[in-house]
């Protein structure tokens, strides 16, 4: 094995990924773990032409190339391929986490617009027992809403215990009524006495065509970009809240707030090592495959002339996608130097057919 070649590989990547022993925002995961995976793609890339390899292709790709050179069932590559699949799947959740908050901003634009109205978003209290995230929370002075956003379809039960399931999937569950009246305890417990008269709890779909099945009483469910005026509906009630309340809500729901954080689930350090040994592998691999078709490219020229193989498909057999990148440049320069014996006995011979 090439180890001065893993070095190289793995200097590309350094100081990219998470660390085991750092601790990391939602938004400080998905950033670097992006970075990290795009520095992957970038290095498949330059080794491979894989000009249209996007983030979720790297692993297909990846195993394309391990299968073809027979490296698929190695150890390094089979924890390769366990620690990019984690690295998919936290990108693709925290950022469907994070969208919740941006759905919510734009859902809740109009009613933010009120100025006697005050909406907190991407919000997280906790106490020695149970912590809670909130998508959204608007105080009004007709009482205090808070927002649960989940990008769930095409259709979806809740059932009369509260439990939330894809109609497609019922092994996908979330206990709604659990965590919405954990997130109502937790605002009472900070709030305190001036807690409002009026509480309500609403699940939105941003998608408006959603299929909603609802057995539960206990949430308002809203799909679309019109919770605004569902929320504005309850202004026909008596005002239970004064402008001052409503500022001492806010400010105590601020001063509780944790910036939460926590260690990345991705193991990053396993990703470069598997990934620079992998990456050596293919181009020896890769390298000892162009050796073995060096002969057809050195034939005769008397043996192109009677070939009838277009040139264009010994350009093909070449699989130049699949050469380092030390040698695609030798192996072009070789099939040309061929073609310029070829062509010329070709013509010859066709014109010595036709002479008369």
């Amino acid at each position: 094995m090439n180890n001065e070649r893993i070095d190289q590989i793995k200097a590309t990547l350094n100081g990219l990924g998470t660390k085991a022993d750092e601790m990391y925002t939602n938004q400080q995961l998905v950033d670097v773990l992006k970075e990290f995976q795009n520095a992957l793609v970038k290095g498949v890339f330059e080794k491979t032409h894989a000009e249209n390899l996007r983030g979720k292709d790297l692993l297909v790709h990846l195993e394309a190339l391990a299968r073809e050179y027979r490296l698929d069932q190695t150890s390094s590559f089979l924890r390769l391929k366990s620690n990019l699949n984690e690295l998919g799947y936290t990108i693709g959740s925290y950022i469907k986490g994070l969208n919740g908050e941006r759905v919510a901003r734009k859902a809740l634009k109009l009613l933010s617009l009120d100025k006697s109205v005050k909406v907190l978003y991407n919000v997280q209290l906790e106490d020695e027992d149970a912590e809670a995230e909130y998508d959204a929370i608007a105080i009004t002075p007709y009482g205090l809403f808070v927002i649960e956003v989940k990008n769930w379809g095409p259709s979806v039960v809740i059932t009369q215990d509260g439990i939330l399931k894809k109609d497609d999937d019922r092994e996908i569950t979330y206990d709604l009524a659990g965590r919405m009246s954990i997130k109502q305890a937790l605002l009472k417990e900070y709030i305190g006495d001036s807690f409002p008269k009026h509480y309500q709890s609403i699940l939105m779909f941003p998608d408006d065509r959603v299929k909603v099945e609802n057995h539960f009483n206990g949430v308002l469910v809203c799909c679309g970009g019109g919770i605004s005026y569902k929320i504005q509906e309850f202004t026909a009630g008596e005002d239970s809240l004064t402008a001052e309340q409503i500022m001492n809500i806010e400010q105590t729901i601020r001063a509780h707030h944790v910036v939460k954080k926590a260690p990345s689930p991705v193991n990053c350090d396993e990703i470069i090592e598997d990934y620079a040994v992998l990456m050596a592998q293919i181009e020896d691999a890769s390298a000892a495959a162009q050796g073995k078709e060096e002969p057809d490219i050195c034939t005769s020229a008397q043996e192109k002339a009677t070939d009838k193989t277009p040139i264009t498909k010994r350009v093909k057999r070449l699989k130049l996608n699949a050469l380092p990148h030390a040698g695609w440049k030798k192996a072009i320069n070789r099939v040309a130097s061929a073609a310029v014996v070829a062509v010329p006995a070709v013509l010859g011979g066709l014109w010595f057919i036709r002479k008369p």
